[in-house]
Formats: C-alpha cells, sequence, structure tokens
C-alpha cells in the first residue's frame, strides 16, 4: 500500500533565497507537495483610468531545488511537487468577474477570501474557485450558514485553515482555535484544509504534528489526516476539472464504499438489467409481425 502523500496548501511567496529554506524544509518533514500562495490585496484596479482598470497580477514563481537538495531526496526515495497558488481578497462583490482573468488563471490553485457576507455568499454559491479562506485572527464579521458551506462543499470546494498565525502569541491562538471551531462544526468536519501559512523555516510544522493540531479543531485522527493527505488531492483535481472543463472521474473498489452507499450501484444495475429486459421484448413483438409475414408469403406461393 503506498504511503500518503502529504501537502501544504501555503507557503508564503517571499524572496527566492527564503522560498528555497521553506521548501527544503517542508520536504525534510515529510511533505510531497508544496504550494507557493502568492495574496492579491485587492481585485479593484487602478483608479486613474475608470474605463480599463487592470489590475497588477505577479505571475506564479517556479523556485527549483538546487543539484544538491534534488540528489539527497532521490537518495531518500522522496519527491516533491511544487505548484503556484493565488489568494485573492474580495473587498466587494462588484468586481468578482476579474476571476477570470488570464493571468489569474495561470496560477494552479484558485483561492478567494470572503471579508463580508455577500462575498461569502457569492463565493460558495457561483465563483468557480478552489479553496476559500478566512481570516481566522480576528472575529468573523458574518455567520457561517450550513446551508451555504454545504452548497460549497458539493461544489468540489474547500475550506482552508491556517494554523501559523496560531503560533505567534496566546490571544492570536485563542482566536484561531476558535474560528476554527466554528468552521469545522459548520462544515460538519468536511472539506476542510489545514496549512500553515509559513513565512519562515521555523513556523513548519511536520504533517504528524498539523494531525494533533487538527484534534484541537474539532477534527477527529482521521479528518485531520484528509485535511493535509486526501483533501489536498480533491482539490488539485477540482483545480484541474475547472481549468479543463471536464470531468475527473475517480474509481474506487466496491468494498471500500460504505454500506449505505452500496445500495445505489445495486439499484442502478437492476435498473439497467431491467431496462435491457423491457428492449428485448419490444424487438421480439415487433419481430413477430414481420414473422407472420413471412409464413403468410410462403403459403400463397405454394
Amino acid at each position: 500500500m503506498a504511503l500518503p502523500a502529504y501537502c501544504d496548501f501555503n507557503i508564503k511567496c517571499q524572496t527566492p533565497e527564503k522560498l528555497f529554506d521553506l521548501i527544503e524544509v517542508a520536504t525534510e518533514l515529510g511533505y510531497e507537495s508544496v504550494i507557493v500562495n502568492n495574496n492579491l490585496q485587492s481585485l479593484q484596479g487602478s483608479k486613474e483610468k475608470k474605463k480599463d482598470q487592470k489590475i497588477k497580477i505577479t505571475p506564479p514563481s517556479e523556485i527549483l531545488l538546487n543539484e544538491k537538495s534534488i540528489a539527497s531526496l532521490q537518495s531518500k526515495g522522496k519527491k516533491i511537487q511544487q505548484l503556484s497558488r493565488i489568494t485573492a481578497v474580495l473587498q466587494d462583490d462588484s468586481n468578482t468577474h476579474k476571476l477570470g482573468n488570464a493571468d489569474l488563471q495561470m496560477y494552479d490553485i484558485l483561492a478567494v477570501q470572503p471579508t463580508s457576507s455577500k462575498t461569502f455568499q457569492l463565493a460558495c454559491e457561483t465563483l468557480e474557485v478552489d479553496i476559500i479562506c478566512l481570516d481566522l485572527t480576528e472575529t468573523i464579521g458574518f455567520v457561517l450558514k450550513r446551508q451555504l458551506l454545504s452548497l460549497a462543499a458539493s461544489r468540489g470546494i474547500h475550506f482552508e485553515i491556517q494554523y501559523g498565525p496560531a503560533l505567534t502569541n496566546s490571544t492570536v491562538k485563542r482566536q484561531v482555535i476558535s474560528n476554527a471551531l466554528n468552521l469545522v462544526a459548520a462544515t460538519c468536519q468536511k472539506n476542510i484544509l489545514i496549512s500553515s501559512g509559513a513565512e519562515n523555516p521555523i513556523d513548519l510544522r511536520s504533517p504528524y504534528d498539523v494531525i494533533n493540531l487538527g484534534r484541537l479543531f474539532g477534527l477527529n485522527h482521521s479528518q485531520a489526516k484528509d485535511a493535509v493527505c486526501k483533501n489536498c488531492r480533491a482539490v488539485l483535481m477540482h483545480a484541474k476539472s475547472r481549468k479543463t472543463c471536464k470531468s475527473v472521474v475517480l474509481v474506487k473498489n466496491i468494498s471500500t464504499l460504505e454500506s449505505k452507499k452500496r445500495w445505489l450501484l445495486k439499484a442502478y444495475s437492476d435498473e439497467l438489467s431491467n431496462s435491457d429486459e423491457d428492449s428485448l421484448k419490444e424487438g421480439e413483438e415487433e419481430d413477430e409481425p414481420e414473422a407472420k409475414k413471412i409464413k403468410l408469403a410462403s403459403k400463397d406461393n405454394k
């Protein structure tokens, strides 16, 4: 059985030297996928030209490990996947159409950070994004409605919890844990991601430490493990399908399905078999008149 591939979906985009150090430390801790995040504070364009407002977007940076690090990883049988992500802060709902900008779509992962109830509702209902993240270091200024969160989860969108800010001081830690508990409860422990938001190597924690942190956020061991492994793969598949406009099919063994879901397959197979039987009967009924005509014609010839 293959070992789980752990991911960190939020490594802060910085200078190349700092990114080198962050990615190297992440691989040593056991991560196989690292997403470099670039924050876009606003979708509002320049105020000088109102007719043609353009937003300045930094292209995704591809920071590769040096040859020595790659050789060291290969000798240990490890590999690293580096992807890009951009997180757009939604100040209002009038500029959300700019998320379709070609420069934004160049990034592998597209995330948004709503700041109001309107932008949060819009992100859950209609926006084609992969991740919704909230500023958990401060009081959330709107109610996390379970209906909206369930709708977003059904569309394949995941919600992010960053543990990095909680390492700064005790006040921020309490706020992050409190908001994370509310978010996890509202999502019914589904579609949750736990990332670092690390700016320095010292802010990184190993996947096993992150799983233990997930227990503080209201997740059990299995759900916390999915938040750094299984759910991350689901986000990557969702991002690919969003770009290619094609469906992603995940094949599973029937034995791995829950018992309450197996009856759906059985009902569908029974429906198919019944439809096949009906079509055969209809074909036989249509053939009978032709057969009678042939018999009558043969009698007339005699």
